[in-house]
């Protein structure tokens, strides 16, 4: 099976450092981005990521993308990378050691 194949989660954290600078309004538009491509993606809030200081955080499962300091123009980039499109690497700037435990938690299917 390609990688393409695989059910893709977008998860938006909604905690409030994020929810202050819009992440709700990113879940909602990406949400209906996602539906109007049909894609097989599903977006859903997350609590926290623990990269507060550097949100909106958007973080696709289980690819291992994660996207900070997300504005609503990033969005058609990263409706275009679930699409099978590249990641976008210019969003992807946590320090590698937080990525790995929140990867983990996700991959232990912690949320």
């Amino acid at each position: 099976m390609r990688g393409l194949l695989m059910k893709q989660t977008c998860f938006v954290c909604q905690n409030v450092d994020c929810q202050s600078r819009g992440s709700e309004q990113l879940m909602n538009e990406l949400t209906e981005k996602v539906a109007a491509r049909s894609l097989d993606a599903e977006v859903k809030p997350y609590i926290c990521f623990g990269g507060c200081d550097f949100g909106p955080n958007i973080v696709i499962h289980p690819q291992k993308n994660w996207y900070a300091g997300v504005k609503p123009e990033d969005l058609p980039e990263i409706v275009e990378s679930l699409a099978g499109g590249p990641a976008v690497t210019r969003l992807d700037t946590i320090d590698p050691s937080l990525k790995e435990i929140v990867y983990s938690l996700l991959d232990a299917g912690v949320f």
